[in-house]
Order: structure tokens, then C-alpha cells, then sequence
């Protein structure tokens, strides 16, 4: 893909993203708008993009081995010449040391016509543009994921603040029964005192959760380059996407389609080229030239004026023959066979990392789903729990630790099932992009699952 192309379509892509979800400066920044900030301003991303525009630049310099070649030449030297070993001048009387000028004018054009190592390099350029682009999109791809992930944690901290307040005003409300029940002579001071650590338990909680959202938030803004300031968070009551395909069949598909393993393809066919091109330097080069000089001269001496001038206009083909280069061929022919197995050994790791990175964003997927239906049923569990523990409390067959711990269990669950979705949700992104299958509808649809929130308090 040339590189106006490829800007282009950077362009395009964060012009849809950045449009998605957006009516009003008002709303809560969604995924897609973080991911469009994300591309416009992460380094790794543009010294990705650098990277491919460099790599395009190389493919024109590598054809130009092969294109006609025109080059000036001048020459300007003053000389001193002696012939003092001369007998005839020496007879006759002639100076035999004199001064001249030389004058050189040239143009030279050349024309390759067989060189076999220069068409081996303009293919090894080509395919390394093409392993720059895929280095390029797999940034890309990498991007958006680190992005959803961050934005994730984002939402789980500021769910956990949130659970953490509405567990403290029920447990403050928890605490002043207890000091009313102990008031009336109905309790005991140890329900007080139970709710009271546990009230100041939770405000160190508080305290602890609110530092992780700025953290999360700071890696966020790490990866966007500004501040976000509110997100969009997961619309209530979302179906998580359904998972088609077994564990193997993504595996498989990681192990051809993930874009490190196309980039490690690639290398080895760089890899297979360089040999070829290290066996081709045994080979003649064959040129075509043509040339044309203009020379002067002037000076000499009283007796022998030099002042001579011609023009000088040759044609020709030039054929050079390595005979012998110092085991310098060799030596690289089996450098290239040396570098040619690691190619393949790398070739052979990635599919390896690449069919793992699959399987461990499967099983993470499959037991997040698993997760989100156990907690939903627990939180409902832990509701009735609480319920029934409230009932108890009241007429006196549970006392204030027994309440206290089912606040603590309903809220901890509603935490770990929200956390459950978010995970999800990134390992599913995740699994796409360890199969190579990550497209940008994808984030479309984990954009759709998110509604605008208020700004925290």
C-alpha cells in the first residue's frame, strides 16, 4: 500500500472513529473516541508509520540500481614533467623539464543490463515495505486493545468507588441502628464497634480505590495523549457476544493469519532472496555505456608550446568476471544459510506465541462468560442473603456482623461481576487479534454496548 494510501486511510479510520458516538461536547467520551485520539497522538504509532514510509522510500532506491545512470565529470591539474634522462634532448640542446595544464571535461551514461543481485534487491524491498505496513496495522491493532484495556480499568475503578460509597452509606446507616439499638438497651456495644471498623475499613478502601482510578487513569491518558476526562460506560443489562469456533480452530487460524506470524513469512522469504542474492555475486554483471570527453591542454615551453585539444565519443558493453574475492562470497553464502534456518526457527516460535497468546484470550473469554452468569446468580443470591440477614437483625436472631458481612459479600460480587464483563469484552478483542481477525467493526460493536454517564463526584 503506498504511503498517500495509507495516510488516507489512518485518516478515514479516525475520522469514523472519532464520529462514533459523538453528539455533543457534553457527552462522555466513548472507546472509539479515546482509540481516535490514541492514533493520532501515540508514539509507538507514529514511529510505526514513520517506519512503513521509510520502508516505501527504499523500493524506488533499490529500482534505481537498475535505471539508466548519468554522470559529469571535470578534471583540472597542472603538471611538471622532466625528461633530463633524455640523450636526444640533451644532444640538441632542448629543455628537458617543462610545465602543462590539463584540462577534462566528460559524460558518462550507463545502463545496467544484467546484474542479477540488484533485481533480487528490489524484490527484498518490496516484500520489506510490505512486512513494514503489517508491522504498521498490527500497532494499530495492538493499540486499540491496550486502549480498550485501559479504558476498561478505568470503568472497573470507578465501579469500585462507586460500590465502595454505597456500602458505606449502608453501613453508616448500619451503624447508627446499632448505636440507637445499644442506646434503647436492644444491643450490645459490640455491634457498634463492629460497625464502626467495619466503617472505617471501608473508608481506607475509599481512599485506596480513588489513587487506582487516577492511576488508571493515567495510563489511559498515556496512551491517548490528552486528558479524557468522562467515559462512557457499559450500558445495564448488555448480552455479552457469543464465542463460535473451538479452541483449536482459533489456535489454527492464529497460527496463519496473526500479523507477526505474515511478518515473520515475510522475513523468511527476505531470508531465501538473500541467498540467492549471495550465490548471485558469482555471477558476471554485464553494463552498457556510453561516453563522451573533452581534453585540453596548455603550457610547455618557449620551444615545445603545448596546446592540444580533442573530443572523444565511445560506445561499448562492460562485462565483469569475480574470479577470486578473498572468500568473501562463500563466507556470505553461508551467513545467509545460517540466517536463513533462524528465519525459519523464528517463523516456527511465532506460530507458537501466536497460537497461545489464541488459546489464553479463549479460555480467558470462555471463563469471563462463565464468570458474569455465576456472579449474576450470586449477586441475587447475596440480595436474598442480605434481605434475610436484615429480617434476622431486626428481630433478633442474627446480630450486626452477620448484616455487615452481607453488605460486604453483595457489593464485593456486584465489583467482581462488573470487572467479569469488562474482561470480556477486552479478552474477545484480544482473541480477534491473536487470530489476525481484528477489524474495526469490532470496535464498533463493543462502542455500541456503552452509554453516556454522568461525570464522577
Amino acid at each position: 500500500m503506498p504511503a498517500a494510501r495509507c495516510r488516507a486511510f489512518s485518516t478515514a479510520l479516525v475520522v469514523a472513529l472519532a464520529g462514533l458516538g459523538w453528539c455533543g461536547a457534553t457527552q462522555s467520551a466513548t472507546l472509539a473516541q479515546v482509540f481516535a485520539e490514541a492514533q493520532q497522538h501515540n508514539p509507538a504509532l507514529r514511529a510505526s508509520q514513520a517506519n512503513y514510509d521509510a520502508a516505501l522510500a527504499r523500493v524506488p532506491l533499490a529500482r534505481s540500481r537498475l535505471l539508466p545512470q548519468i554522470a559529469a565529470g571535470a578534471s583540472l591539474s597542472d603538471n611538471a614533467q622532466s625528461n633530463s634522462e633524455n640523450p636526444l634532448l640533451q644532444k640538441f640542446g632542448f629543455p628537458t623539464n617543462w610545465d602543462y595544464i590539463a584540462r577534462d571535461v566528460n559524460l558518462t551514461a550507463t545502463q545496467a543490463l544484467y546484474r542479477p543481485a540488484e533485481r533480487i534487491g528490489v524484490n527484498q524491498a518490496e516484500i520489506a515495505a510490505r512486512i513494514a505496513y503489517t508491522q504498521w496495522t498490527q500497532d494499530n491493532q495492538n493499540l486499540l486493545v491496550q486502549v480498550a484495556s485501559a479504558y476498561f480499568d478505568v470503568l472497573a475503578a470507578q465501579d469500585s468507588v462507586r460500590s465502595l460509597r454505597e456500602q458505606s452509606k449502608a453501613i453508616a446507616q448500619q451503624l447508627e441502628a446499632a448505636r440507637r439499638n445499644f442506646a434503647a438497651g436492644s444491643g450490645t456495644i459490640v455491634d457498634v464497634r463492629d460497625a464502626q471498623a467495619r466503617n472505617d475499613l471501608i473508608a481506607a478502601q475509599l481512599i485506596a480505590e480513588q489513587n487506582q482510578i487516577e492511576l488508571a487513569r493515567s495510563a489511559l491518558e498515556q496512551l491517548s495523549g490528552k486528558p479524557t476526562g468522562t467515559l462512557a460506560e457499559l450500558t445495564p443489562g448488555i448480552r455479552l457476544p457469543a464465542l463460535a469456533g473451538s479452541v483449536e480452530s482459533w489456535a489454527r487460524t492464529a497460527e496463519e493469519k496473526n500479523l507477526a506470524v505474515e511478518q515473520a513469512r515475510m522475513a523468511l522469504d527476505v531470508a531465501r532472496l538473500e541467498a540467492r542474492k549471495a550465490s548471485a555475486a558469482n555471477l558476471p554483471t554485464v553494463d552498457a555505456y556510453a561516453r563522451l570527453d573533452r581534453a585540453s591542454t596548455s603550457g610547455g615551453s618557449t620551444l615545445f608550446p603545448f596546446g592540444t585539444r580533442a573530443e572523444v565519443a565511445s560506445i561499448g558493453v562492460q562485462v565483469q568476471i569475480p574470479i577470486f574475492t578473498g572468500y568473501a562470497v562463500q563466507s556470505h553464502v553461508q551467513e545467509t544459510e545460517h540466517l536463513l534456518d533462524k528465519a525459519q526457527a523464528n517463523l516456527d516460535s511465532v506460530r507458537l506465541a501466536a497460537a497461545q497468546s489464541a488459546r489464553a484470550a479463549y479460555f480467558g473469554l470462555e471463563s469471563g462468560r462463565a464468570q458474569v452468569r455465576a456472579l449474576e446468580a450470586a449477586i441475587a443470591s447475596s440480595q436474598s442473603a442480605l434481605r434475610a440477614n436484615e429480617t434476622g437483625y431486626k428481630v433478633g436472631v442474627r446480630v450486626n456482623i452477620d448484616v455487615l458481612n452481607a453488605l460486604s459479600q453483595l457489593f464485593e460480587t456486584q465489583r467482581q461481576a462488573d470487572k467479569a464483563r469488562y474482561d470480556v469484552l477486552v479478552n474477545e478483542l484480544k482473541l480477534k487479534y491473536a487470530a489476525g481477525k481484528l477489524r474495526l467493526g469490532d470496535l464498533d460493536a463493543v462502542n455500541a454496548l456503552l452509554r453516556s454517564s454522568r461525570p464522577p463526584e
